[in-house]
């Protein structure tokens, strides 16, 4: 698939989501869109332009969660980033103390070494504490297989993988304007002990007004494993972003 045929399916999957939304219960519905920027280093060393959105539905029964996010840099009219990013998720009784759930994940990163990376995801949900409106606590576990096309032709990995995800997450408002949400991201290969990803991500949003917000997020993602030794094994993610949300 090119690039461009892939962001035009994103756009019309986004758009499509959007119509199909309006004629919800508001309540049910959320959609979050946002532009900003981005600090890379690990792979990728520069400031890049980042672009998202999320369309999620809730109800008593079920939760229906679809996003996507790009980043993209070039210097002197040449490509030196592009991220494309993309998922759904399906929580079953999610307002439970136990919630199943599936999900698909979709990355591609020439600059980490994937033209791409697809990802099926099936596990349960643990709620710890929660009170409405103020706090989340849960924990999550799954399994999950990937398959992925590495941009080296040669490689020491191997294009199909077996993991186990483990997902610890928190989620705190601190009064009426300020939120935090933290997650711990750990997925070690059922094939090889050697084998893991360790993926931490934090966000601070400041709403500043009822639909118009201020983000700041860090990612820190750790590979055991690499392609080759050209690609590093950290990568790290500093952003601020300014989005919307309906």
């Amino acid at each position: 698939m090119s690039k461009s045929a892939f962001f035009s399916a994103l756009i019309a999957l986004f758009c499509a989501g959007s119509m199909w939304g309006q004629g919800q219960t508001p309540k049910r519905w959320r959609f979050d869109a946002s532009l900003g920027a981005s600090y890379n280093s690990g792979n990728v060393e520069d400031l890049n332009l980042k672009n998202a959105g999320t369309i999620t539905r809730n109800d008593s029964i079920l939760s229906f969660h679809l996003g996507y996010k790009i980043v993209y840099s070039a210097s002197d009219k040449t490509e030196t980033n592009l991220n494309a990013k993309g998922g759904t998720k399906v929580d079953f009784l999610q307002y439970g103390q136990w919630s199943p759930f599936v999900a698909v994940e979709f990355l591609s990163n020439q600059y980490k070494g994937y033209n791409y990376k697809v990802g099926a995801l099936s596990g349960v949900k643990f709620r710890i504490y929660s009170r409405p409106d103020t706090c989340d606590y849960s924990i999550s576990c799954a399994f999950m297989f990937e398959r992925v096309d590495y941009t080296p032709k040669e490689n020491k990995l191997d294009n199909r993988a077996y993991r186990l995800s483990l997902r610890p997450k928190i989620k705190q408002k601190l009064g009426n304007i300020v939120s935090l949400t933290g997650c711990v991201f750990y997925q070690p290969s059922l094939e090889s002990i050697d084998d893991y990803i360790i993926d931490v991500l934090g966000a601070l949003d400041i709403k500043v007004t009822s639909h118009f917000y201020v983000g700041f997020n860090v990612e820190h993602e750790y590979r055991s494993m690499v392609p080759t030794e050209k690609y590093e094994h950290s990568d790290t993610y500093s952003e601020i972003v300014f989005g919307l949300k309906f």
